[in-house]
Parts: C-alpha cells; sequence; structure tokens
C-alpha cells in the first residue's frame, strides 16, 4: 500500500501520456496536472490505486508463492524453467481476473481530468466509481480491458517474478551475502525488465478501460448519490 502511494503520481503521468492522441512528455504532463488540479491532482484516483493493490498484486503474490510450494521438490532442488512458468501463469491469470475492475477504475479515475469537463465521469473514491460503473453499464463494465489486462499481468508475473528469482539465486551463488542490497539490487534489475516486456500490453489496457463506451453502453457520467 505504501509503494501505491509513492508512486501514484508516476502512474498517473503514465496513464494521461499512454492514452493521449498527441506526443506528450512526461515533464509536461506533470505541469499541466499541477497547473489545473494543484500539486493534490498528482493524486487523483489513489482510492482506486489502493484497492488494485489489495486485489491485483496481493492476489498475484499470493497465488504465485502457493504455485511454487505445490510443486516443491522433496530433495530441495531449484524448480524448474517449466514449472516457474507454469506458476507465474497461475498467478497472472488470477491476479488478472481479481484486479480488472479495481484496473478499470484506476485508469478511468487517473485520466477523468485529461477529458473535456462534459465527458468526465466525475467517480468521487473507488466504492463511489464501482457503483455508478454497476449502475450506469452494468456487470459487463467489470471485465472492460480483461483480454490485455491478464496479457500485461502474465507478462509482468513472468517478467518480474522469475527474473527476481533468477538474479538473486545467481548473486548469491557467486558470493553475495544473503542481504538488504541484493534484494533491492535483484528487485531493481527486475522492476525494469517487467516494465519493458509488459508496456505495449499495458498501453493497450489502459485505452481500452479509458475509452469513452462500454461494449453496448453510451457515454456516461457517475450519478450514484452518497
Amino acid at each position: 500500500m505504501a509503494a501505491a502511494c509513492f508512486t501514484h503520481p508516476i502512474d498517473l503521468i503514465k496513464v494521461h501520456l499512454q492514452t493521449s492522441s498527441g506526443r506528450a512528455r512526461a515533464l509536461s504532463t506533470m505541469r499541466q496536472i499541477v497547473r489545473e488540479s494543484g500539486i493534490l491532482g498528482l493524486y487523483n484516483g489513489l482510492s482506486a490505486a489502493l484497492l488494485r493493490q489489495g486485489t491485483y498484486t496481493m492476489s498475484r503474490f499470493a497465488v504465485y508463492d502457493v504455485a511454487k510450494a505445490a510443486m516443491r521438490h522433496p530433495d530441495g532442488t531449484q524448480l524448474t524453467g517449466r514449472e516457474m512458468a507454469i506458476a507465474t501463469l497461475c498467478s497472472g491469470v488470477v491476479g488478472g481476473v481479481v484486479g480488472n475492475p479495481a484496473e478499470v477504475l484506476n485508469v478511468r479515475m487517473q485520466n477523468d481530468q485529461a477529458l473535456p469537463l462534459h465527458l468526465r465521469r466525475n467517480y468521487r473514491n473507488a466504492i463511489h466509481g464501482l457503483l455508478a460503473m454497476l449502475q450506469t453499464e452494468g456487470l459487463r463494465s467489470l471485465t472492460i480491458g480483461l483480454t490485455p489486462s491478464l496479457i500485461r499481468a502474465t507478462l509482468a508475473t513472468a517478467s518480474q517474478f522469475v527474473s527476481y528469482d533468477l538474479l538473486k539465486t545467481r548473486l548469491l551463488a557467486v558470493g553475495y551475502p544473503d542481504s538488504i542490497s541484493v534484494h533491492f539490487a535483484a528487485s531493481f534489475i527486475a522492476g525494469l525488465v517487467a516494465t519493458t516486456v509488459c508496456s505495449p500490453a499495458d498501453v493497450i489496457k489502459s485505452r481500452v478501460m479509458a475509452s469513452l463506451r462500454s461494449p453496448g453502453n453510451p457515454p456516461h457520467v457517475a450519478t450514484v448519490s452518497g
């Protein structure tokens, strides 16, 4: 959760760039957001990001650990590449399905301020947004962008978890002590690998989820009371 709060402004700028029809730059996008909405504008959609963190990320890590434990070798040897691939596939699919509703909310709330006033959805928070989606678009709205979301989740999980495990094992094997610096180095490189690998699917996911039309429904503005 702390990580989501810390990285949210970066994620918000990323979504703006991914859904922009022009050739915007990160710094100019950040300045525009701050100019129009103030510094707190960089935290638009934070409640949805926290909901996403609590569903997508937690389920992904949990299923990955459970799958690895289920395939653990009695003699204590490392899992094979095929076994790790199965664990990451299961983790990515479950995380993508469980976290998709929060992912849709996250993208929509982050992108809302980039839309003209008359097209904004105006979700006040994650719960209000979820109720508005169900009221105006039905249950199907929770599956918007599910296919690219599953592809992204699977690619991110496979590249991040596997590269982290392999890098950490390699560093320990060449003589580095099992310390925070080793875990940080492996995590940093794994993050770079995952971001690069899943970037195309992430762009498609953001554009589909931020679309003003969901299947069979016209553009809408949230009107849920409460």
